[in-house]
């Protein structure tokens, strides 16, 4: 059996669309329960985004499914008197909230820090936000492309005498960088939870800027963008072969003589476009060269036994997996259920409402049971 290292951590997971949510998902992944709390007036958003087939229009979106996975959907709507109680009575029964609102909105919403840390001492709040907590731009609204911008990214990444480039909504970088760095700090924090509440803030502007800092060490130029070169290596870049694909090599100051005893008089370009892709890697990979095929995205799913890094849904849908594997092995993932379907089972069993509190509380919109299993509470 694969160790949880997370085995009894509970934690409410507030977040949508990816910074939060992805976060959560790790967590699951190590083995907390994850319990994902959306209103019945506003769903996660991600549960609809992007339909990538005419054919995939009204179904659960492959996104949601893949940073919602191994959770236990919870309907609640906390800008309710009730639903903030309910909140706060399960955040007294777990270790960990996570959340990626705009600055302010859980205090106005009255389950802030100071709410959850009086229902719950030792409780960790994870807040995922674009700036941070603090400072002039806490308020500010960002987009992955701002804050690729804002950090600096946009400003290296790019070719020489071009505009500055942005990762684009299909990476969006500071959301997939923040869940990594949120899901260690979170672990971490739980070592320390017994001297009393923490509040992690997590900036994705500043962990950005972070991962490129050594840009920012040497004197800066007005335009560092240099595409695919590197001043570490001779010869760098992506050339196209005669099949039409694309190899990628490194080339050292040392092996300059090796690369031009095979191409002869021939630039790189000239010499890779006269031959099919993988004798081109053959050739160069006898001489020590780096050199491998760009893989379109299906070849590479079918390139090898994706251990953890992707998953795959009951539909055989290939989905994000996790970055880690435990003694060998990738933790088993489970699929998210319907809206709302385990909101009865979690009051009921974790903050002892009953059944009649229950269909009360969905009667008056508070919680939503709509898809949920057959429920006799009156």
């Amino acid at each position: 059996m694969t160790t949880k290292p997370l085995a009894g951590i509970r934690v409410l997971d507030l977040g949508i669309i990816t910074a939060g949510a992805a976060t959560s998902a790790m967590l699951a992944d190590l083995g907390a329960e994850v319990l994902k709390i959306e209103s019945p007036t506003y769903a996660d958003p991600f549960r609809v985004w992007v339909p990538r087939r005419d054919e995939d229009q009204g179904k659960l979106s492959p996104h949601f499914r893949a940073t919602n996975r191994g959770k236990r959907s919870v309907a609640i709507n906390v800008k309710t008197p009730e639903g903030r109680a309910c909140l706060l009575r399960l955040a007294a029964r777990c270790d960990v909230v996570v959340e990626n609102f705009r600055r302010g909105v859980m205090a106005k919403l009255g389950i802030g820090f100071a709410e959850l840390s009086a229902a719950n001492p030792r409780i960790i709040l994870a807040s995922i936000s674009s700036q941070g907590e603090t400072g002039p731009d806490a308020d500010y609204v960002s987009y992955g492309s701002t804050l690729e911008s804002m950090a600096g990214m946009a400003w290296l990444t790019g070719y020489p005498g071009e505009d500055p480039m942005v990762s684009g909504v299909d990476l969006n970088y500071p959301d997939q960088v923040v869940a990594i760095f949120a899901t260690g700090a979170i672990c971490t924090a739980l070592l320390a939870r017994e001297t009393g509440p923490v509040h992690l803030d997590l900036s994705q502007r500043e962990l950005t800027s972070f991962l490129i800092s050594d840009a920012f060490e040497a004197p800066l130029p007005d335009n560092p963008r240099i595409g695919n070169a590197d001043p570490a290596w001779w010869f760098q870049d992506a050339l196209q072969a005669q099949d039409g694909r694309w190899i990628a090599l490194s080339v050292s100051e040392g092996q300059q003589a090796d690369l031009r005893a095979l191409t002869g008089a021939a630039e790189p370009e000239a010499w890779v476009s006269s031959l099919p892709a993988e004798k081109v890697v053959r050739q160069l990979g006898a001489r020590g060269i780096a050199a491998a095929i760009c893989l379109p995205g299906e070849a590479v799913l079918a390139a090898g036994d994706w251990h953890s890094a992707l998953s795959f849904a009951s539909d055989g849908l290939p989905l994000k997996g996790t970055p880690f594997t435990i003694e060998g092995a990738p933790p088993a993932h489970t699929e998210i259920g319907s809206f709302g379907c385990e909101t009865a089972a979690v009051l009921r069993d974790y903050v002892g409402y009953s059944d009649k509190e229950i269909a009360a509380l969905a009667e008056a919109g508070v919680i939503d049971l709509a898809d949920a299993p057959a429920f006799a509470g009156a």
